[in-house]
């Protein structure tokens, strides 16, 4: 090995640097210094830290003495010159190792029990240039971090008082700050800390009648010395004007304080609000004026589209009915105290008139409510409009239920009515293409886009890896008036994704919950995962009296089992008697009642097939398909095949091709 001082190889490299062209009045000649290694944090625990120094004089290495300093007040920091030795193999000498004896600092650095600190170190240069290095050592204690569930405050013009509530773990160390939009300091806001964790923030009356004003709120905590952190909160202040916000129980379960402000129309004393309206045992629909607070008087929605006014706790007054649950546009005039609403519905929805065909029955959900669903298969057409909405289903007697034949994939139709590539043997009557007779009592067969109210198009696919009706990342509201980011969830292949905590799981993936409208009537929507993970939960409880051959495990009524395989037995509760025979039915399965009819399905490139022998149910639920990855959108759910006489007791959750597709499905009544 061979040896060579640091100064030697400076020496060398700016040898080398003089042999190109370089015009020396264009080279850069700034003085830096540079550490190595260059790390500037450090664990909590007692750290040596040696590091070589570098000065650059522009690109080249300088020979340029150098003294370092701790400029700040930093007993825990001790520091010492020191070397270091480099070894490195030249390009141009393969066979010889160099090693630079090169000068260093050492940091000696002490424990720290506290919080997270920094110091700076300084470099002075000896052409009189100052390089100033900033130090960070974490603390065995936590960063200071403040949080809230509080997502704005809102005052009315009167002004007033709210306590805001916060989570920190920096105790009483936290100040306030109000900022209006322009940047200058909300003077019209104040704070008072009333405990750990509580803050009263009070705003001054506001006169204006023309528009509110708005203000950031933030919550900074801790020091410099233990780190700081801090949350905005919104703070508006209404308007010196007339104030209306609903409430009550048939509004959705809304509580007083969380009351909705109704919308001013250009009508003096009209107000209008879309909400979600819900049947209870009151059916009470609240109005407070200029308040979130109970006070009196206020006002109630009451029958025959009156207003009543409550001067107490005690006044009486006749609640409206609500035949349906779901969202409506409502308008309340507060000049001769009336009101009206107007449902707000999908295009192709079922009217009421058809509602008397469905029988339904509620059934147990894991919350103890009671899910009310048709107990059969969807079967409106669209009234008169053509195309109709799905289509009738194709008998069959062949074995297994075969089905009819189909389309290459690369020869969907295009449109509904493809003369060019429609085949009239395998298409139906009733939709004036082809030459199948339709069954249509038990139910009809859809396309998801039928299923969700898009479009009608006589049950048929334009393509195998169709793009689905929702869009990801696009914002879907559903019938419950909820709003959600259109989303997959995650498939059998992607398990580990899914807690086995339904809770857990749901809030992951919210659409697991979403109640679309579809083509279902108002008021109800197409059964959800949530929905078939409640009626396997029923099962469950059915299971624990009497004798079973097919019992359920409420332990396996979670959305993991439901999709890693599918939950046990359910297939014994699914089929009855009625329409199954009598292989593979459990004892209870015909006074449960769901009367689910083996309707069998279509895919495009089979056909018909599988009546009176198999069932499977859309969900409207986005799932990856077999699609390739990067076509979005195109797998929708389905409750999993179930079959007449076979032994399999599984039902899962799990993905289908949109557009190859086309199944039954089922509604359940709007809730909560």
């Amino acid at each position: 090995m061979k040896y060579t001082k640091f100064l030697v190889l400076c020496a060398a490299v700016l040898g080398l640097a003089s042999c190109h062209e370089v015009d020396i009045t264009e080279r850069d000649k700034t003085t830096r210094v540079s550490l190595s290694p260059a790390t500037t944090e450090f664990a909590a625990t007692a750290t040596t830290f040696v590091a070589a120094v570098q000065v650059n004089s522009g690109s080249l290495l300088s020979d340029m003495g150098w003294e370092a300093e701790i400029t700040s007040s930093t007993p825990w920091v001790t520091l010492s010159k020191s070397t270091v030795e480099q070894t490195f193999t030249p390009t141009f000498d393969k066979e010889s190792t160099y090693t630079n004896v090169v000068e260093a600092v050492e940091l000696k650095i002490a424990a720290n029990t506290e919080y997270k600190r920094t110091f700076e170190l300084t470099f002075t240069v000896a052409d009189g240039t100052v390089v100033p290095f900033t130090f960070t050592q974490l603390g065995q204690k936590a960063d200071a971090a403040v949080s809230t569930d509080r997502k704005n405050v809102e005052f009315l013009a009167a002004g007033g008082s709210e306590v805001v509530e916060y989570t920190t773990n920096m105790g009483d160390v936290a100040s306030f700050t109000f900022t209006n939009g322009d940047g200058s300091a909300a003077t019209w806001l104040t704070a008072e800390a009333v405990e750990v964790g509580k803050v009263k923030v009070t705003a001054t009356e506001w006169t204006s009648k023309e528009s509110g004003r708005n203000a950031t709120m933030v919550i900074t905590v801790g020091t410099a010395a233990t780190s700081i952190a801090s949350v905005s909160i919104p703070v508006s202040q209404l308007a010196a004007e007339d104030h209306y916000f609903l409430y009550g129980s048939a509004a959705g379960d809304i509580a007083i304080k969380d009351a909705v402000q109704m919308e001013k129309t250009e009508t003096d004393g009209v107000f209008v609000l879309k909400n979600f309206f819900c049947e209870d045992a009151k059916n009470e629909i609240l109005i407070n004026k200029n308040s979130r607070e109970l006070t009196y008087p206020c006002y109630a929605l009451a029958a025959d589209g009156k207003v009543a006014v409550l001067e107490s706790a005690s006044t009486t007054y006749t609640a409206p009915t609500i035949e349906a649950n779901g969202v409506r546009s409502l308008t309340v005039n507060f000049n001769d105290l009336t009101w009206s609403w107007e449902r707000i519905t999908t295009q192709y929805a079922m009217p009421d008139s058809e509602l008397p065909n469905y029988p339904t029955k509620a059934f147990v959900a894991r919350d103890g409510s009671m899910k009310v669903w048709m107990i059969r298969n969807m079967a409106w057409d669209g009234g008169d409009i053509n195309p109709k909405l799905g289509t009738g289903m194709v008998k069959h007697s062949g074995a297994g239920g075969s089905g009819t034949g189909g389309y290459a994939a690369a020869d969907f139709p295009t449109v509904w009515n493809d003369a060019a590539k429609l085949n009239p043997a395998y298409e139906t009557k009733e939709s004036g293409l082809g030459n199948l007779e339709t069954y249509n009592d038990d139910g009809r067969v859809y396309t998801y886009h039928e299923m969700l109210g898009y479009e009608a198009r006589f049950g048929i696919g334009y393509a195998r890896y169709e793009q689905g009706p929702w869009v990801l990342g696009e914002k879907y509201t559903d019938a419950r008036g909820t709003t959600y980011t259109i989303a997959e969830a995650p498939l059998k292949a992607q398990i580990d994704q899914y807690t086995g905590d339904n809770a857990k799981d749901e809030e992951l993936y919210p659409m697991l919950n979403v109640q679309a409208q579809g083509i279902c009537p108002y008021g109800w929507h197409v059964a959800n995962a949530a929905d078939w993970l409640d009626l396997f939960y029923a099962m469950s409880q059915a299971s624990k009296s009497g004798t079973h051959t097919y019992p359920v495990a409420e332990a396996d009524c979670t959305y993991k089992k439901m999709i890693n395989g599918g939950v046990p037995n359910i297939n014994g509760w699914l089929r009855n008697t009625k329409y199954w025979g009598d292989q593979y039915i459990d004892e209870g399965a015909d006074a449960f009642g769901f009367d689910y009819y083996p309707l069998g399905f279509r895919y495009m490139t089979q056909g018909f097939q599988c009546w009176s022998m198999r069932c499977q149910m859309w969900v409207p639920l986005p799932m990856a398909g077999s699609k390739p990855a990067d076509y979005p959108s195109a797998g929708g759910g389905r409750i999993n095949v179930t079959i007449k006489g076979n032994s399999t007791m599984t039902t899962a959750l799990a993905n289908l091709d949109i557009g190859q597709a086309v199944c039954p499905f089922r509604c359940v009544k709007n809730y909560k």
